[in-house]
C-alpha cells in the first residue's frame, strides 16, 4: 500500500515536533568538530543518538570512524542508503554562537546539520517501520573534505550486508539568491558536483651555485614555464576550471634549487572535457621539464568523478517533495558550483539522488568554509522529513 498523502502530512507534522531534538544534535556536534577520519567523539555521539532513537543494528568503526546502521521495515522491499557526512574543517570559528567550537576547528560546511538531519530521519523511520518496505541503511561518513572517507567506507563494505540498491544524500545551500527562501528544496537532473583532478608536479634539476645558473637546469624556470602555458590555455567549454594555485621552490638568492613544485586543480562537469584538460596539463608539465633539461614527477592528489543523478530517483524525489511541502515544493537549482563531493564514489556504485536544502539564515552573507558560516536551524526538520518520506515512497510506482 503506497504511503498516502495523509501519511505524508503526519510525517511532516512529526518532523516539526522533533525539531528541538534535531537542533540539539546539530549543536552538540557543532561544538566538537573533528577532521578527516579522526572523528572518534563524533562517532560515539552518533552511535549513542542512534541507540536512543531505537536503532539497534549499528556498526561503528567502518573504514576508520564511520558508522552504518540498519532500520528494517516490516514490509518486504529493497535497501535504500541515506548518507550524511560528519567531518569539520581546520578553520577557527568566529560566529560567536553559544555552542561555537573552541578546539580550533569548525563545522563551516554544514556537516553537523547534515548529520543531525539524518538522525532526525532515522527517528521518523523507526516510528514508521510498519510502513517501511525493505531496509534503510544510515551511513555517517567522515573525511568528505579531501575525498577519502567514501573510499575507505566502501572498501569496508558500507554498501554491503545488505546490498544497497539506491542511495540519497543532501547538502545545505547558502547561495545569496533572493529567490530562495530558507527551507527551499533545490534539485537538478544533471551532475551536482564536478569531476575534479588535483595534482602536484615537482620539477627536478641538479642544483648549483647561482654563478653557474647559465649552465644549470633551473627547476624554477621549468615551473614558471609550465604555469604560464597552463594559464594561456583557452577554456575548452563552459563550466570549467584549470588553475595553478601553489608554486614553491628555492631557499636563497645565490642557490639554484634542485626542485621546484607547483600544484593545481582541474574541474569540469563534462567528463570528456575534464579528460582533455588533464591531458593538456600533463603534456605541458612534461614539455616544460624537457625544455629546461630537467625532469618532473606528477602526483595526483584528488581524482574524483562528478555526482551523477539517476533519472528515476530524481522524478520520484520531486514527486515526494512536492507532496510533502506543496507550498513551495521542489525548485530547480539555477546554477551549479564546481564543488567536489565524494558522495560521487557512492553514486558511481549504485543509483543515486542528491538534493540541496537552502539553509542560509535571512540577512546572512557568509558562504561555505567561512569562519562565520551558520545555518537556519528552523528548517532542518525539512531535511529529516524529506529523507524519511523518500525512504517510504521511493519504491512506489
Amino acid at each position: 500500500m503506497p504511503f498516502s498523502q495523509e501519511n505524508l502530512e503526519a510525517l511532516r507534522k512529526r518532523s516539526e515536533e522533533i525539531r528541538p531534538d534535531i537542533i540539539r544534535w546539530r549543536r552538540d556536534i557543532h561544538a566538537v568538530p573533528e577532521l578527516r577520519m579522526d572523528t572518534p567523539v563524533t562517532e560515539a555521539y552518533i552511535v549513542n543518538a542512534l541507540r536512543e532513537i531505537g536503532v539497534d543494528e549499528i556498526r561503528s568503526g567502518v573504514g576508520g570512524h564511520g558508522v552504518c546502521a540498519l532500520i528494517r521495515g516490516e514490509l518486504p522491499g529493497k535497501c535504500l542508503a541515506i548518507r550524511a557526512d560528519c567531518d569539520g574543517l581546520p578553520i577557527k570559528e568566529e560566529t560567536g554562537l553559544p555552542f561555537a567550537s573552541t578546539n580550533g576547528n569548525m563545522h563551516a560546511c554544514g556537516h553537523d546539520a547534515h548529520t543531525a538531519m539524518a538522525l532526525g530521519a532515522a527517528r521518523l523511520l523507526v516510528e514508521n517501520r510498519h510502513f517501511l518496505r525493505g531496509t534503510v541503511k544510515m551511513i555517517f561518513q567522515p573525511y568528505e573534505e579531501g575525498d577519502r572517507g567514501a573510499s575507505l567506507m566502501l572498501a569496508d563494505g558500507a554498501l554491503e550486508n545488505p546490498q544497497v540498491d539506491a542511495i540519497i544524500a543532501l547538502h545545505n545551500n547558502c547561495t545569496p539568491d533572493d529567490d530562495y527562501l530558507p527551507g527551499d528544496v533545490l534539485v537538478i537532473d544533471r551532475p551536482t558536483s564536478a569531476n575534479i583532478y588535483a595534482y602536484e608536479a615537482v620539477f627536478h634539476g641538479p642544483g648549483s651555485h647561482v654563478c653557474l645558473s647559465r649552465q644549470t637546469p633551473n627547476p624554477v624556470y621549468m615551473a614558471c614555464n609550465a604555469v604560464s602555458r597552463i594559464a594561456a590555455l583557452p577554456e575548452p567549454g563552459p563550466e570549467t576550471v584549470n588553475a595553478v594555485t601553489i608554486i614553491h621552490g628555492g631557499a636563497r638568492n645565490n642557490i639554484v634549487p634542485d626542485t621546484c613544485s607547483i600544484a593545481g586543480s582541474i574541474r569540469a562537469f563534462d567528463a570528456d572535457l575534464h579528460r582533455l584538460m588533464r591531458d593538456q596539463v600533463h603534456e605541458i608539465l612534461l614539455s616544460a621539464a624537457a625544455d629546461g633539461n630537467g625532469t618532473v614527477d606528477i602526483t595526483p592528489t584528488i581524482d574524483l568523478m562528478g555526482t551523477e543523478i539517476d533519472p528515476l530517483l530524481f522524478s520520484r524525489f520531486w514527486r515526494t517533495a512536492d507532496a510533502l511541502w506543496p507550498e513551495r515544493g521542489c525548485q530547480r537549482l539555477k546554477s551549479r558550483e564546481m564543488i567536489g563531493e565524494d558522495f560521487a564514489r557512492f553514486a558511481n556504485r549504485v543509483p543515486a539522488m542528491f538534493f540541496f536544502l537552502h539553509t542560509r539564515p535571512a540577512g546572512s552573507c557568509y558562504p561555505l568554509h567561512h569562519p562565520k558560516f551558520d545555518v537556519d536551524e528552523k528548517v532542518l526538520n525539512k531535511g529529516s522529513a524529506l529523507f524519511a518520506a523518500f525512504a517510504l515512497t521511493w519504491q512506489d510506482e
